[in-house]
C-alpha cells in the first residue's frame, strides 16, 4: 500500500503542472458551490425554481457535450481546457452580478458551456501527458484528490466569507466574486504552464477516412462506448439526486447556520481526498470484482442508513463516510472508463460520456428540486440508494467484464 501512494508521485512533467494548477480550481469552484443555492434562495427564487435551473444546465450540458469533444479534437485539448475555464468563471461573474431570473439563466448556460469544455478535454489531456495505463490511473486519482482537497479549503472559506466580504444583492454575492477569481487564476495558469500537445501529421488512409466522414456525417460510437455511456447515464442519476443539493439539506435537516454548514462539508473535502487517494490502492491489490464490490456496497449501505433521521452528530458522521465513499466509485468507474477507450475514441467518449452523465443528473437534480420544496430532506438518500444498486447490477453484468479484460491486456 505504501509503496503504491508513494509511487503516485512520481509522474511525468506535464502530469505535475497539470495536478499542480489544480489548486485554484478546487478552492473557487468550492466557495461557488457552497454559496450558490443559498445566494437564489436569498434573492427571492424558491427550490423548484432553483431545482429547474439546474437541470436545464444539466439538459443544455448534455445537448452540447459531443461537439465540445469532437471540437477539442479540432482546436486541441488544452486550448478547449482554457476556453472552457474563462467560461466557467465567467458565468459565475453573471450570477454574481444576477438578480433576475432570466440573467441567472443566462449565466447558468455560460458557466454550463465552459463546464463542458473542460470535462470533455481535461481527462483526455491528462492520459496524453502520461506514459501508461497504470499512470494514468494514478494521474487522474491525484488529480482529483487534489481537487477534493482544495474544494474542501474554498467551501470552509464559502463559509465565513459571507460575513466579511458581503454583497449587494445578497450577503454571498462577494464570495462569488472571489470564486470566480479562483477560477479566472487557474485559467491563467493553465494557459501558461501546461505543456502543448504535440501535432501528429495524419497518414493517407486516416485522412481520407476523415473526409470521408465529414462529407457522409459518419458518427458511429464503438459498442464500448455505447456499454460506458449508458453506465455514465445511471453515475449521473445516482450524483444528481443528492450532490447539487447537499448545502441546502444539511442547511435545513439539521438546522445549521451557514459557518457549520462549511464546516461539515469541508470535512466531507477530506474523505473525498482519501478516497480519491485509496482509489488506485484498491485496484492494484485488489481484483476488479471485489474492489468494485466492497466499494458498491459501502456506497448502498451508508446511503440508505442517511434515509432514516439520526441525531445530528451521526448523520454528519455517515453523510461524511458517503462522500468518501462516492468519490471513491466516481473515480474508480470514470478513471478505468476512460482508459478503456482508445486514443481514437477518447474525444468522442468524452463527449458521450457527459452527455449520458448530464442527463443522469438532468432528471434526479429536476426531482430533487420539486421534493425539497414539499421540505422532504430524506426521499432524496433514497433515490439515490435505489439509482446506485441498479447501477451495480448493470456493472457486473455490461462493465466489468470490459474493466477486467482491459486490466488483463495491460498486465
Amino acid at each position: 500500500m505504501w509503496k503504491t501512494l508513494k509511487d503516485m508521485f512520481d509522474l511525468s512533467p506535464g502530469v505535475r503542472r497539470f495536478i499542480a494548477t489544480e489548486a485554484s480550481l478546487g478552492i473557487g469552484i468550492g466557495m461557488f458551490q457552497l454559496v450558490l443555492n443559498l445566494h437564489l434562495l436569498d434573492v427571492k427564487l424558491n427550490e423548484e425554481q432553483i431545482g429547474e435551473l439546474t437541470s436545464v444546465g444539466a439538459l443544455f450540458m448534455g445537448l452540447i457535450s459531443v461537439p465540445s469533444g469532437l471540437l477539442a479534437g479540432r482546436i486541441s485539448r488544452k486550448n478547449a481546457l482554457v476556453i472552457g475555464l474563462f467560461l466557467h468563471a465567467s458565468g459565475y461573474v453573471g450570477f454574481g452580478f444576477g438578480s433576475t431570473l432570466p440573467v441567472f439563466y443566462a449565466s447558468q448556460l455560460l458557466m454550463t458551456l465552459g463546464i463542458t469544455l473542460l470535462t470533455t478535454s481535461e481527462i483526455q489531456l491528462l492520459y496524453h501527458y502520461s506514459r501508461s495505463q497504470k499512470e494514468e490511473i494514478r494521474a487522474f486519482s491525484l488529480l482529483f484528490a487534489i481537487f477534493t482537497l482544495f474544494v474542501g479549503i474554498g467551501t470552509l472559506l464559502g463559509g465565513y466569507l459571507p460575513i466579511w466580504l458581503g454583497g449587494h444583492t445578497s450577503i454571498y454575492q462577494g464570495t462569488i466574486f472571489a470564486a470566480s477569481v479562483m477560477l479566472f487564476a487557474g485559467c491563467i495558469s493553465r494557459a501558461m504552464l501546461l505543456p502543448k500537445e504535440p501535432k501528429s501529421e495524419p497518414t493517407a488512409p486516416a485522412v481520407s477516412a476523415a473526409r470521408a466522414n465529414s462529407r457522409t456525417g459518419a458518427w458511429k460510437p464503438s459498442r464500448m462506448v455505447w456499454i460506458l455511456g449508458i453506465f455514465m447515464l445511471l453515475n449521473g442519476l445516482a450524483f444528481g439526486f443528492l450532490a447539487p443539493y447537499l448545502n441546502v439539506i444539511v442547511k435545513f435537516r439539521l438546522g445549521w447556520a451557514d459557518t457549520s454548514v462549511s464546516l461539515l462539508l469541508t470535512a466531507a473535502g477530506v474523505f473525498t481526498f482519501i478516497g480519491s487517494m485509496l482509489m488506485p490502492v484498491l485496484l492494484e491489490r485488489f481484483s476488479a470484482k471485489k474492489a468494485y464490490f466492497y466499494v458498491y456496497a459501502a456506497n448502498f449501505a451508508f446511503t440508505a442508513l442517511l434515509v432514516a433521521a439520526f441525531p445530528s452528530f451521526l448523520f454528519g458522521a455517515l453523510l461524511l463516510l458517503r462522500g468518501g465513499a462516492f468519490t471513491l466509485l466516481t473515480n474508480m468507474t470514470v478513471s478505468q472508463a476512460m482508459s478503456c477507450i482508445s486514443e481514437k475514441e477518447r474525444n468522442l467518449f468524452a463527449g458521450m460520456r457527459t452527455v449520458f452523465g448530464s442527463a443522469g443528473s438532468a432528471v434526479s437534480s429536476y426531482a430533487t428540486g420539486f421534493i425539497l420544496a414539499g421540505k422532504n430532506y430524506s426521499l432524496p438518500f433514497l433515490l439515490t440508494t435505489v439509482a446506485i444498486a441498479a447501477g451495480f447490477v448493470y456493472f457486473l453484468i455490461w462493465v466489468r467484464p470490459l474493466f477486467q479484460a482491459k486490466l488483463e491486456e495491460s498486465g
